[in-house]
C-alpha cells in the first residue's frame, strides 16, 4: 500500500466518523480567498525590541591577500572581496543590525549584502585577522529632522557632511571618534576625531579606522605619527589626474573588476585594497563616469562604455579606450605632425630612409660600439640598439639592450616625460622585446603612464596583441595607430602592420575596420583582406583567396589560412560540423601530406575543432579540446572564453541549440549529473557577466533537477549578482525563492522575494512570485497570509496551493470550490485517466464529503462515468458515495 493510499484511507476513515456526528452544511458559493490582502508590514527590523542588545560588530575573515571595496549601494552596504572566500558562507544571516546579511561567492570574488535602510555610520577597521565592520547600536538611533540618524554624527538633517558638522560644533563628538560598541564585538577600535584637534586625548589605535557617514561621506581616522597627540588625521584616496587618465593611488592595491549595481543595474568599476585606506571621501563627477564615496577601495559607476579601469602597482587607473574618448585626467598633448619630433621616432631612433641605409646604419653603429671606450660603451650601446631595431634587427636590439644595465641614457627625457616609466630606454627595450617574441620582457608597455603618450597607443595595442588581451579593447588601439604604423620605416611597418591588420579584420567592430580603408596592396595583406571579404558577405571570393594563401612560401600565413577557410565554410553551411571536426584534427596532426600546423597557430586551429565539435553536440570532447589552451595574438582572452561558453551553453540548454545560432546534432548521452560537473569545472573560464549569468540559471534549473537545490540556490545567487536589468534579477530572485524553499531554507526564500522587485515586472512574473511567497507563508504557518497572496491566482499550481491551505485549515467548502476548478480543467470527459489525474479526481472527491457538498460528488461520479481511479480509490470512492443522502444520489 502506497503512503498516498493510506492517507486516502485515513481521510475517508475520518469522514465516515464525521457524517455520524457533523450536521449537513451549506455550500458558501464564494470563494472564501476573496478578501483584502494582509497589510504591509511597516516596522524595520532594525526597530524590533529584540535588537537592543544586538551585536553590533561583524568580523570579516578576509587575509593579507584579499582586497576590499565597501560602498553604499541604495539601501545596502555592499562589501566586495577580489577573492572567493567559501567560509564566508557560514556568514549569511548575522544577528542583531546585520541580521539581513547575504554572502554571494562568486568564481573570482566574494559579495556581502547588508540591509541597512536607515543608513546608519559604518566604521570599518583593518585587523591582524581580517576586517571589522561596526554599526551603532540601534538604541543610539534618533529621529532628526524627519531622518533616521546616527545621534553622535554632526550631520545635520539638511544634509550637512558630517565632517563639515563636526567642525562648526562643539556638542557630540563627530562619528570617526571612537564608537560604544557591544560587549558581543570581539575587537574595539578607537580612533582620534578626524576635524579636531581637541579631541587628540584619546589614544590611537593600532589600526586604520574608517567611517561612512548616513550621507554617503567617508570620514577616515587614521593614527597620528606623532609622539603624544594621538590626534587621527585624514587619510583617504585622492585622485591624481594626468594626462588622459586619472590614477587613484592604493598603498597595497588589490585587483580590479565589473559588476552591475545591487540598486539600479548601473556598471560599476570596482579596485580593491588589501590595507586600510581610507575610501573616496565624496562623489565625483565626470564626463562619461563618476566616482562614489566609499569607506574602502574605489568603485567608479560608468556610464560609458569605453571607460575602462586598470590595475597597477601604484593603485587603479581610470581612462578611456575608443577611436572617439570621452576626456578623462588631464588634457593630451597636441599631436606633432612631423615625425622626427615625435617621441616614438626620437627614442627608437627611426628615420625616413630606405632598408639598405637602415642596414648599413646599423653596421656602422656596431661597428663604433665594439670601438668605444668603457666611458662611452653604454652611450654606443643605445645608439646600436637604435640601428639594429629601425633596420628590423629585433632580436639584435632585445641582445643589446639586455647587456646594457637599466638606468636613464637621458635624464632630461625622462624629466620630460614626467614619469620614470617614460623613458627611451623602457620603451626601446619593450617594443625590441616584444617584437623579438619576449611578451615577459614588454611588460613595461602595459603600464598607464603611456597613455599619456598617444604615439605609444599603437604599442599598448601591440603588447595586447601578442598578450591575448581583451579583444575589442586591442583592436581599438591598433586601429586608431593603423596609420601611424604605415608611416614607420620599412623594416618596422612591414613587420607590425599586417599583424595589425589581419587582428582587426578579425576582431575589429565596423568602425575600427573603416581606419584601414583602404588597404594597402601586397601579399603581406591578402589575408586579412580574405577575411574582411566574408565579413562582407562574400564567401565564394573570400573561399577562392583563402585556398591560393593555402599555397604561400610563408608556412605561418598558409598555415591560418588552411584554419581559416574551414571556419568560413562551416559558418556558410558549406560543410557539416563533423567534416569539419575532421579536418581541423588533420590540420592538427599534419596528415595527408601537410605539415602540423605551426605551434602558434595550433590554439587558433584547437579552438576550431572546439567550436565544430559544439556544433556537431559533442560539448563534452570539445571541453577536453580547449583544456589547456592559453590566450594568444590569435585567439585573445574573450574568443577563448567565448569557446567554453558555448560549450557550456550546449550542455546547460541541451537540445536548445537553435536559439544559440547552432545547428542541431547528434548529442552526446550524458547523465545531468555528467553535464552539472562539466558545467561546473568549466564555469570559472567565463568572465562574469550578463552572459555567464544566463548560464547560470540554466545550470541552476539543471541542479534542481538533479535535487541538488543548496548547490541551486548558490548558482542562482551568482547570476543576480551579475545582472543589470531589472527585470532579469527579479526573475533570478523568483529562482532562488524556489530554490531555497527546496533546500527548506525559509529565511532566504523570502529575502529573494523581497529582492525580487522589477518597475515592469510581466505577468507570469508577479504570479510565480505570489505563489512563492504564499509557499512561504505556508510554510511558516501564516495560513491567512497564503490565502491572501493567491486570492487572485487562477493557475494549477495557485490553485492547488490554495486548495491545500483550505485543507490544512478543515475550509472543506472553500476546497471544493478551488480544486474543483482545477479539476475541470484537468479532467477529461471521456478517455483513461493518468495517475495525476486519478489522484486529482479523488481528491474533489474526498473534499465533497467532507463539505457534505453531493451535489459536487454525483457530477463527480457521473464524470468519470465508471472510469477507474485504482483499484483501492475505487473501493474508497464507493463508500463515500454510500455517505450520499438518499435524495441526493436519485439526482
Amino acid at each position: 500500500m502506497t503512503g498516498r493510499n493510506r492517507t486516502d484511507r485515513i481521510m475517508v476513515s475520518c469522514l465516515l466518523l464525521q457524517a455520524l456526528v457533523v450536521a449537513p452544511a451549506t455550500a458558501e458559493g464564494v470563494d472564501g480567498l476573496q478578501r483584502a490582502p494582509v497589510a504591509a508590514v511597516t516596522q524595520d527590523a532594525l526597530g524590533q525590541k529584540g535588537d537592543q542588545n544586538a551585536q553590533t560588530a561583524l568580523f570579516l575573515p578576509f587575509d593579507a591577500q584579499t582586497g576590499i571595496a565597501a560602498f553604499w549601494s541604495g539601501p545596502d552596504f555592499i562589501v566586495v572581496a577580489d577573492q572567493p572566500v567559501p567560509a564566508m558562507m557560514r556568514a549569511s544571516g548575522g544577528t542583531g543590525v546585520f541580521s539581513g546579511l547575504t554572502v554571494t561567492v562568486l568564481d573570482h570574488a566574494t559579495l556581502l549584502r547588508i540591509p541597512l535602510p536607515q543608513h546608519p555610520a559604518l566604521r570599518l577597521s583593518r585587523q591582524k585577522e581580517g576586517w571589522q565592520l561596526q554599526a551603532p547600536e540601534p538604541a543610539s538611533l534618533q529621529k532628526k529632522d524627519g531622518q533616521t540618524a546616527l545621534a553622535p554624527s554632526g550631520a545635520a538633517g539638511g544634509g550637512t557632511p558630517p565632517a563639515s558638522a563636526a567642525a562648526s560644533t562643539s556638542a557630540p563628538a563627530p562619528a570617526t571618534t571612537a564608537a560604544a560598541t557591544s560587549a558581543s564585538a570581539t575587537t574595539t577600535t578607537t580612533t582620534g576625531a578626524a576635524t579636531s584637534a581637541s579631541a587628540g586625548s584619546s589614544s590611537p589605535s593600532p589600526s586604520s579606522t574608517v567611517t561612512l557617514s548616513s550621507t554617503g561621506a567617508a570620514l577616515a581616522g587614521k593614527p597620528s605619527s606623532g609622539g603624544g597627540g594621538g590626534a587621527a588625521s585624514l587619510h583617504t584616496i585622492t585622485a591624481q589626474p594626468a594626462p588622459g587618465y586619472v590614477l587613484f593611488p592604493l598603498q597595497q592595491p588589490g585587483h580590479e573588476f565589473e559588476l552591475p549595481d545591487p540598486a539600479t543595474g548601473a556598471r560599476l568599476l570596482i579596485a580593491t585594497s588589501r590595507t586600510a585606506s581610507g575610501g573616496v571621501a565624496q562623489a565625483q563627477h565626470a564626463v562619461g563616469y563618476s566616482v562614489r564615496p566609499t569607506l574602502e577601495g574605489v568603485v567608479v559607476e560608468a556610464d560609458a562604455d569605453q571607460i575602462v579601469m586598470q590595475g597597477t602597482a601604484k593603485g587603479a587607473v581610470l581612462h578611456a579606450v575608443s577611436l572617439h574618448p570621452v576626456p578623462v585626467g588631464l588634457p593630451l598633448p597636441e599631436p606633432v605632425t612631423e615625425a622626427s619630433r615625435q617621441k616614438d621616432w626620437q627614442w627608437f631612433g627611426l628615420q625616413e630612409a630606405s632598408p639598405a641605409t637602415l642596414a648599413a646604419e646599423r653596421e656602422e653603429k656596431l661597428a663604433a660600439l665594439a670601438k668605444a671606450s668603457p666611458r662611452q660603451k653604454k652611450a654606443a650601446t643605445f645608439a646600436a640598439a637604435q640601428a639594429a631595431f629601425a633596420s628590423g634587427a629585433f632580436q639584435k636590439a632585445a641582445a643589446l639592450l639586455a647587456d646594457m644595465p637599466e638606468t636613464t641614457p637621458d635624464s632630461g627625457s625622462a624629466s620630460a616625460a614626467g614619469s620614470a616609466t617614460l623613458r627611451p630606454e623602457i620603451a626601446l627595450r619593450a617594443a625590441s622585446a616584444l617584437l623579438a617574441g619576449n611578451l615577459k620582457g614588454a611588460q613595461a608597455l602595459a603600464a598607464p603612464e603611456w597613455i599619456s603618450l598617444p604615439e605609444f597607443h599603437l604599442w599598448q595595442g601591440l603588447y595586447g596583441l601578442y598578450a591575448g588581451q581583451n579583444s575589442q579593447r586591442t583592436a581599438i588601439l591598433l586601429a586608431a595607430g593603423f596609420a601611424q604604423a604605415q608611416h614607420y620605416p620599412a623594416p618596422l611597418r612591414d613587420r607590425i602592420a599586417p599583424a595589425m591588420a589581419l587582428y582587426i579584420a578579425r576582431y575589429g567592430t565596423p568602425a575600427t575596420v573603416r581606419t584601414m580603408e583602404p588597404l594597402p596592396d601586397g601579399p603581406a595583406y591578402d589575408l586579412p583582406r580574405a577575411l574582411l571579404q566574408a565579413r562582407e558577405g562574400k564567401t565564394e571570393t573570400a573561399r577562392v583567396a583563402l585556398e591560393n594563401l593555402t599555397a604561400s612560401d610563408d608556412a605561418q600565413r598558409a598555415a591560418i589560412a588552411r584554419t581559416e577557410i574551414v571556419r568560413l565554410m562551416q559558418d556558410a553551411d558549406l560543410i557539416a560540423p563533423d567534416m569539419a571536426a575532421d579536418v581541423y584534427r588533420k590540420l592538427l596532426k599534419g596528415e595527408n601530406g601537410a605539415s602540423p600546423v605551426p605551434a602558434d597557430i595550433r590554439t587558433l586551429t584547437a579552438v576550431g575543432l572546439a567550436q565544430a565539435l559544439i556544433r556537431n553536440g559533442e560539448p563534452k570532447v570539445a571541453l577536453s579540446v580547449l583544456e589547456g589552451l592559453q590566450p594568444s595574438a590569435d585567439v585573445p582572452e574573450d574568443a577563448l572564453a567565448e569557446a567554453y561558453r558555448a560549450a557550456l551553453y550546449r550542455l546547460v540548454f541541451n537540445g536548445a541549440s537553435a536559439s544559440l545560432g547552432l545547428p542541431p546534432g547528434s548529442e552526446e548521452e550524458l547523465s545531468v549529473t555528467q553535464r552539472t560537473a562539466l558545467v561546473a569545472q568549466g564555469l570559472p573560464h567565463v568572465p562574469d557577466g550578463a552572459e555567464k549569468a544566463k548560464l547560470l540559471l540554466g545550470y541552476g534549473h539543471l541542479l534542481l533537477e538533479a535535487g541538488h537545490a543548496d548547490t541551486a540556490a548558490t548558482a542562482f545567487s551568482q547570476a543576480i549578482a551579475m545582472q543589470a536589468d531589472p527585470q532579469a534579477r527579479a526573475e533570478g530572485e523568483e529562482l532562488l525563492a524556489q530554490a531555497a524553499m527546496q533546500a527548506h531554507q525559509l529565511a532566504l526564500a523570502q529575502m529573494a522575494l523581497d529582492h525580487a522587485v522589477s518597475p515592469l515586472m510581466p505577468d507570469d512574473l508577479a504570479a510565480r512570485k505570489a505563489y512563492d511567497a504564499a509557499r512561504v507563508a505556508q510554510a511558516r504557518g501564516e495560513t491567512e497570509k497564503a490565502q491572501a497572496l493567491l486570492a487572485h491566482d487562477e493557475s494549477d499550481a495557485g490553485l492547488d496551493l490554495r486548495g491545500q491551505l483550505y485543507e490544512a485549515d478543515h475550509r472543506w467548502a472553500d476546497a471544493v470550490l478551488v480544486v474543483g476548478r482545477l479539476a475541470s480543467r484537468g479532467l477529461p470527459q471521456d478517455g483513461a485517466l493518468t495517475e495525476a489525474q486519478r489522484a486529482l479526481a479523488f481528491r474533489l472527491a474526498t473534499d465533497a464529503a467532507a463539505a457534505r457538498d453531493w451535489e459536487t460528488l454525483h457530477r463527480l461520479k457521473d464524470w468519470l462515468a465508471g472510469r477507474t481511479l485504482g483499484r483501492e480509490r475505487d473501493a474508497l470512492f464507493t463508500l463515500l458515495l454510500r455517505q450520499m443522502p438518499r435524495s441526493a444520489a436519485s439526482h
